[in-house]
């Protein structure tokens, strides 16, 4: 992300209006394989004459920006990419158009929109969303776990190991650290007075609690290990489709896959387990999203923003959602009933429609230094589980790491 920094210099600030030109739009999207064909199909069911390129990651997005040779419009294949953009003046702001379009943030889905603002201004429209919660084997698991207290008691019970001690079956596989921290209700920014807070209280519980659940399954190593002979997580070698982990944290594509891989009624989806003493945490979910964005020195803003626009209609969300297996980003399509039967695994995607849209559905704040940030989280994560560092000395670090780094856009 250092080239980021040379967008300041090298974007201008000014933005052209031109009259609609609809055909012929260029698209960049993070989309190959067979989700390209899908999103082809997108393209071509609004305007068989728009041209995608597959499979971009954003540093070329990012070159592109700095040499002034943008698409007309493209995705964030990384979400956290979108603060920085935005504090470097690369991103058209899209709040008058928005309006214009007679969209409404009430229309959105909990954590949808916000996760395109960054100080208070939009730079991104959401195309489905990811929510990521609580998967469970039903022949293991008879009943979910609704705190973290009871999930530390089934991964104790559910990890099971050979003569020698290797793990052959686990409770949880190892979640994402910032998966976790948001279900003891992780602070991670204060809006109010603009500071970061990494070493909250409530974060510091969070790796206390990662450190229980790796340790109530033999330890970090041992988890490890096991976690290792498994590459494949999108496949049928994933050992919750095995059978070999009673539980995950994941998302919504894994309502297809599991009908795929194993006998799809065996599978439960649940809430994010909460802490105990902290009910109001309850039925949190983690949401991510595919986000895009037009170049603030654009030529051909208003027609890009008519298709963004036509995305948020009944047949742009439908033809996505159907097959693509993304959760929706407007609230009346959650309810379509082509997305929630049909097909056998339907009424298990469902379950994912339905968390997605409660006040509890929550994302990592939009930050200029939010992929630093995360990527900190981790490492401290990493340094609690290990055993090297205690969870406030490891977010102490986090914290000044961090903060150092902001204060480049302050």
């Amino acid at each position: 992300m250092r080239s980021v920094a040379l967008l300041t210099l090298a974007l201008a600030a000014g933005c052209t209006h031109n009259p609609p030109m609809r055909r012929g739009l260029r698209v960049w999207s993070m989309w190959g394989g067979d989700e390209e064909t899908v999103f082809r199909n997108v393209l071509r069911a609004y305007d068989p004459t728009m041209e995608n390129l597959p499979s971009v990651a954003d540093d070329k997005t990012i070159r592109a920006l700095v040499a002034g040779a943008p698409p007309d419009l493209f995705t964030l294949k990384d979400p956290s990419a979108l603060g920085a953009l935005a504090a470097n003046q690369a991103l058209r702001p899209l709040d008058d158009l928005f309006t214009a379009a007679g969209l409404k943030d009430a229309d959105f889905t909990p954590g949808a929109i916000s996760q395109c603002r960054f100080r208070g201004k939009l730079y991104a429209i959401p195309y489905l969303l990811d929510c990521i919660v609580l998967l469970y084997n039903k022949k293991l698991v008879k009943e979910p776990p609704r705190t973290l207290e009871e999930l530390e008691e089934l991964c104790k019970r559910l990890t099971k190991r050979d003569s020698s001690g290797r793990i052959t079956q686990i409770g949880l596989r190892p979640p994402e650290a910032v998966q976790l921290l948001s279900a003891v209700g992780a602070t991670f920014w204060d809006e109010k007075s603009e500071r970061l807070t990494a070493d909250h209280p409530n974060n510091i519980e969070g790796l206390r609690w990662y450190k229980r659940l790796m340790d109530a399954q033999g330890g970090n190593e041992a988890v490890e290990a096991f976690s290792t002979g498994f590459a494949e997580d999108m496949g049928a070698s994933n050992p919750f489709f095995k059978g070999l982990a009673a539980m995950e944290f994941s998302g919504q594509w894994n309502a297809n896959w599991v009908f795929k891989y194993t006998p799809g009624e065996e599978i439960g989806v649940a809430p994010l387990p909460y802490p105990a003493d902290a009910p109001k945490l309850a039925g949190t979910a983690w949401l991510g999203g595919n986000l895009f964005c037009l170049p603030r020195e654009g030529k051909r803003t208003d027609n890009a923003f008519a298709f963004l626009q036509w995305s948020q209609t009944k047949a742009g969300q439908l033809k996505f959602a159907e097959t693509m297996h993304g959760v929706p980003n407007q609230r009346a399509i959650l309810q379509e009933p082509a997305l929630r039967t049909g097909a056998p695994w339907r009424p298990l995607f469902a379950r994912f429609l339905d968390l997605a849209n409660t006040p509890r559905a929550t994302h990592f704040p939009v930050l200029p230094v939010a992929a630093l940030y995360q990527s900190e989280l981790t490492a401290a994560c990493d340094a609690v589980r290990y055993g090297r560092k205690s969870p406030q000395e490891a977010l102490r670090t986090v914290q000044t790491k961090v903060a150092r780094e902001l204060e480049k856009y302050q």
